[in-house]
């Protein structure tokens, strides 16, 4: 089959690779889309470390092609979405009600929930080998397309995590800092959860026209304005929630100084290098902050209540969508994804 196999530094394309085969508990999906995630791009310019051979991407909706012994309920032919994070539903971390940090039978594993493309062969391919299917094959129904579901495997996945964990209630302020896919997610689900303002901040006029598009109350352009004093000029002096969803050190600074005392920091961003904490932002610790960080929700369940929302017509990703391309041309998509040409947000991948 064909996919895209990461090779080093910069280096990776289509290649023939061996077509994969169920074994017990396991499915075989054939990928009719799939997208580019800013995961994918860490892994290709060697800022996240993952094992040369591997095959890239974790969000993807396909048809079953191949069922091992032991999955049940389902049948070859059906169309599935299934999650970036795939966690077993059986480990003790799971149990627990930890999924996203599955221990595949042991303990807790920071990350471990995430496998497909990162410690097993990923999605950007022909054909996915799927683990744990029983706990990750989520059935799309009928009158849904894929373009209308393939985002809630990743991004709507974390980025309304996002509000979930931060505990948004109704009648709160969010600002979110960095309106790309992840953040604009954030966004969205900040409104799902009710909060009366959402303030979006961002430096690509792209972004923050998107972010208008999606119901964004106030986009804040961080070249034009003082966002901290901004922020708390909108709130009356300081956000209840504020979602990081960039992964930078003034993102997070930024966010922590936007909130008001006893507020929550939400952080969403995948961070290199040192992170630091200035004492005045935390108040020397006095502010009764809460600063909470979160892995993709992930399993069946999680993506059958997310068809739900989108099914009942609370939200609506397809915007998002703003390119196309084939398996074939991956490295021209990459390049356009990665450069932030033409307005670019998600590229969706047909094979």
């Amino acid at each position: 089959m064909r996919a895209n196999v990461f090779r080093g530094v910069n280096q990776f394309g289509i290649e023939e690779v061996e077509r994969p085969q169920a074994c017990p508990g396991e499915a075989v999906v054939r990928m009719t889309l799939t997208t580019i995630c800013g995961t994918d791009l860490h892994i290709v310019r060697g800022e996240y470390p993952v094992k040369p051979g591997l095959v890239i991407g974790h969000e993807f909706v396909g048809v079953i092609e191949d069922l091992g012994p032991g999955v049940e309920g389902y049948r070859v032919g059906q169309r599935v979405l299934v999650g970036a994070v795939t966690p077993c539903g059986q480990c003790r971390t799971c149990l627990s009600g930890q999924l996203s940090q599955c221990g595949h039978g042991g303990g807790y594993e920071a990350l471990g929930g995430w496998r497909l493309g990162h410690t097993l062969n990923g999605v950007q391919a022909e054909y996915v080998r799927v683990p744990s299917a029983q706990a990750n094959l989520a059935p799309i129904p009928d009158e849904l397309t894929d373009e209308q579901v393939v985002l809630l495997a990743d991004i709507a996945s974390t980025g309304f995590s996002g509000a979930e964990s931060g505990k948004v209630r109704i009648g709160d302020a969010v600002v979110v800092f960095a309106q790309g896919p992840i953040g604009l997610c954030a966004s969205i689900g900040a409104r799902l959860m009710g909060a009366a303002l959402v303030i979006g901040v961002d430096g690509d006029e792209n972004r923050l026209k998107m972010a208008r598009r999606m119901g964004v109350d106030v986009v804040l352009d961080y070249r034009q304005v003082d966002v901290v004093r901004e922020v708390k000029r909108l709130t009356g002096g300081g956000a209840d929630v504020a979602i990081e969803a960039l992964g930078t050190q003034s993102t997070f600074e930024n966010a922590l100084r936007c909130l008001r005392p006893g507020g929550t920091l939400s952080s969403l961003g995948v961070y290199s290098g040192k992170l630091e904490l200035p004492y005045d932002a935390f108040i020397a610790g006095l502010g009764d902050h809460h600063i909470v960080t979160t892995l993709c929700p992930g399993g069946k369940e999680r993506m059958r209540r997310l068809m739900e929302m989108v099914r009942g017509k609370r939200v609506d990703l397809t915007p998002l969508l703003t390119h196309r391309f084939k398996l074939d041309d991956i490295r021209d998509a990459y390049a356009l994804f990665g450069e932030r040409r033409e307005g670019v947000i998600k590229v969706a991948i047909r094979p």
